[in-house]
């Protein structure tokens, strides 16, 4: 991969995108590809903050040990994510793991060159407001998985990955590939038995329906189902989605 290629890749990374072109050329020539296969455990829980990551291709989770080698998932990535930063910015250990989801392709940026942008105001400004949203979407799956039942809890899921990767088809909102029993009670601290059955609730309540590998949520009855509670706050703007 050339540092064109890698410089280009970052610039779609919402965080560098407003980057001289000296900055992001200067970026590029420090970082370097890294490829990793499908469940590769890329960095550990308590492993040395030293580089962030931007994940350009593929999907990876984040996760935290649980009891009884469970693992709880905080967030699943998206390609032009950046993973990894806080570890970064406050020089401590990985707070969790990461893991590839499928085939990833990652670019390390070494912790040196990335904290040598925040002498650029306006790029500090956007490192708040990044961190600013991250310790948020912490704090509402926090709340979310404390405060709400099974149902509610599948339904936030839900949402956060729509928020993530869901696309308007029409009057519903798309998921494919639809998600996985497993990852939504990851994420919901749900058994997988659970999951099913919220799932055919929700499906009575028409609030999402699948076929195959797809799974459709219904905007409007979703947003009823999830109305009221601060914790749905960000997942119920689905609706928004185009």
């Amino acid at each position: 991969m050339t540092e064109a290629i890698i410089a280009h890749l970052l610039r779609r990374v919402p965080l560098f995108a407003g980057l001289s072109p000296a900055e992001l050329d200067g970026l590029a020539r420090a970082s370097r590809p890294l490829p990793r296969k499908k469940g590769a455990r890329v960095f550990e829980e308590g492993s040395p903050g030293d580089c962030c990551l931007v994940l350009t291709s593929g999907r990876a989770k984040v996760v935290l040990s649980g009891s009884r080698d469970s693992e709880i998932i905080l967030g699943i990535f998206e390609p032009f994510a950046i993973v990894g930063e806080i570890a970064v910015i406050d020089e401590s250990s990985r707070s969790a793991a990461l893991i590839a989801i499928e085939d990833c392709q990652f670019i390390r940026v070494p912790r040196g060159d990335f904290l040598a942008l925040r002498r650029n105001p306006a790029f500090e400004d956007q490192l708040l407001l990044h961190v600013t949203s991250t310790l948020r979407k912490a704090n509402d799956h926090l709340r979310a998985i404390s405060g709400l039942n099974a149902v509610d809890r599948v339904a936030w899921a839900l949402g956060r990955i729509a928020r993530e990767r869901g696309r308007r088809q029409g009057d519903v909102i798309v998921l494919s590939p639809r998600p996985l029993h497993q990852d939504l009670a990851d994420m919901t601290g749900c058994s997988r038995e659970t999951v099913t059955r919220s799932l055919l609730a929700l499906k009575r309540k028409k609030c999402v329906g699948w076929d195959g590998d797809t799974l459709r949520i219904e905007p409007e009855a979703f947003r009823r189902q999830l109305k009221g509670d601060p914790a749905l706050a960000d997942v119920t703007e689905i609706t928004r989605l185009v």
